[in-house]
């Protein structure tokens, strides 16, 4: 074909036949509220659907997790939701490494279909578990539904906004823009300067505290030690460092802790006390990460209030509220609390007002408080100080 009959077709097709030369810009998305838990875990709703005529679809709450490879459904969900693992016989059962490396037993299905803010997912892939039965179960009033992982964060673009606790997706935020990159699990990472090494430190909308990274440290005076734990419940001991400047992407966070655990026993990450310290976006399609800088021009941390860990022990006969692992050297280790105790009263709240996120509320504001407890059959009273700084 002659290359002027060439052209005129590519004319005619382009505009003739009436199609645009490049697609339509995506609108700004829908907004996702965020509940965020007695632990600072951001929860969201969505919906799934069974593909059956005459069951009607239904809503579940889903942990809001970058740092979960896969999607994780509770055992509770029915599973008319879900298809087996086509490739493994049915009920075929592996095991998944939670936040310490501990194992936990679950297998592999498909969520038939998965909607947020008008996105859809068919097929998608999900480690099936008790999650509820977990101690992350054990630590929610009203325990989770399943985790919403990368494999359906992946291609989009959001910003997770602390001050109107809520999801934008598809908006853009000014700031400051720092490259992603990706770990072995194909978990989001930003590359931070630790000790003149670059460690690349997953972006983990899922866990507590701000940068983490395995390491050794002795007990010093420039260290403070703190417990943490995985869903499987396995306790470990880490130790706080404060650095006077940590770098990532051209600007730095700046007298903040580090918290260095065992080889091991911890992967780096980087947690909800940079992440939800002011809005940011995550765009998993150009690979960026947008920060609000601080007044100081700093990258942001927020620290969240010291608080004694509790848990539901959840029995046929009723709950019980039971403190868990007791951080060395803090309020109430020195008071005198132990895990195990159980709680039948702090401050006022008792019976029905006695739950994990008023208690939580409560030890946020940080005053001195009586403790009701019962250990080994005995009651006594604890009374734990305020908190350093503590205005009432």
């Amino acid at each position: 074909m002659p290359l002027i009959w060439r052209s005129l077709l590519a004319a005619g097709l382009a505009l003739g036949l009436g199609l645009s030369a490049r697609a339509e810009v995506r609108p700004t998305g829908s907004i996702t509220p965020l509940e965020v838990d007695e632990n600072g875990l951001l929860i969201v709703k969505v919906r799934l659907s069974s593909r059956k005529p005459g069951v009607a679809d239904r809503e579940f709450r889903f942990i809001f997790d970058t740092g979960a490879s896969l999607n994780v459904v509770d055992a509770s969900v029915p599973s008319e939701f879900l298809w087996e693992e086509p490739e493994k016989p049915k009920g075929a059962s592996s095991s998944v490494g939670d936040y310490t490396g501990a194992r936990i037993a679950t297998r592999i299905v498909c969520l038939k279909r998965l909607e947020i803010a008008g996105m859809v997912r068919e097929d998608l892939m999900a480690y099936r578990m008790d999650l509820k039965g977990t101690l992350l179960g054990s630590l929610q009033d009203e325990p989770v539904d399943g985790i919403l992982g990368m494999n359906f964060l992946r291609g989009t673009r959001f910003v997770l906004d602390p001050v109107a606790r809520e999801v934008r997706w598809w908006h853009s935020l000014p700031g400051h823009r720092i490259p992603l990159a990706y770990t072995g699990s194909d978990n989001p990472a930003l590359q931070v300067k630790i000790g003149g090494t670059e460690v690349p430190c997953t972006l983990d909308t899922g866990a507590n505290g701000g940068i983490q990274v395995p390491g050794e440290i002795g007990a010093s005076d420039s260290s403070e030690a703190f417990l943490f734990s995985g869903a499987s419940g396995e306790v470990k001991e880490g130790r706080a460092v404060k650095m006077g400047r940590l770098e990532c992407g051209g600007k730095a966070w700046v007298d903040i802790p580090l918290e260095v655990v065992k080889p091991g026993e911890g992967s780096p990450n980087i947690g909800r006390e940079v992440l939800w310290a002011a809005p940011m976006e995550l765009d998993f399609i150009d690979q960026w990460a947008t920060f609000t800088l601080d007044a100081r021009g700093h990258l942001p941390y927020r620290k969240a209030p010291s608080r004694v860990v509790l848990r539901w022990e959840r029995r046929p006969d009723g709950q019980r509220l039971r403190v868990g692992p007791v951080n060395p050297g803090s309020r109430w280790a020195k008071a005198g609390l132990m895990a195990g105790d159980e709680v039948l009263s702090v401050g006022t709240l008792e019976g029905s007002a006695l739950t994990l996120r008023a208690v939580a509320a409560l030890q946020e504001r940080g005053p001195a408080l009586a403790w009701r407890i019962r250990r080994e059959g005995v009651e006594r009273v604890v009374q734990v100080s305020a908190a350093e700084g503590f205005v009432p």
